[in-house]
């Protein structure tokens, strides 16, 4: 990954902020906290049960909404 002066104008800040987006997408700095620590392959799985789950949670939730009825649409008898 190089991010050239040439290609932003020589406009350093620019420069700085393309770099940090594409370290960012690329999510280094997110594996290098993952690295500092070790984490045991019981902690790997756990997280990743923990994640599955709060993603099936999410879902469930948004599907609740979109499934309840709602005030204004209920036909009432006067």
């Amino acid at each position: 990954m190089t991010v050239r002066a040439e290609h932003h104008r020589d406009d350093p800040e620019r420069m700085i902020r393309k770099f940090r987006k594409l370290v960012k997408n690329e999510g280094i700095i997110e594996e290098c906290r993952y690295r500092k620590h070790f984490t045991s392959p019981s902690q790997k799985r756990r997280q990743r049960k923990e994640d599955r789950q709060r993603l099936i949670d999410k879902v469930n939730k948004r599907r609740d909404e979109l499934l309840k009825p709602r005030d204004r649409f209920i036909k009432r008898r006067s």
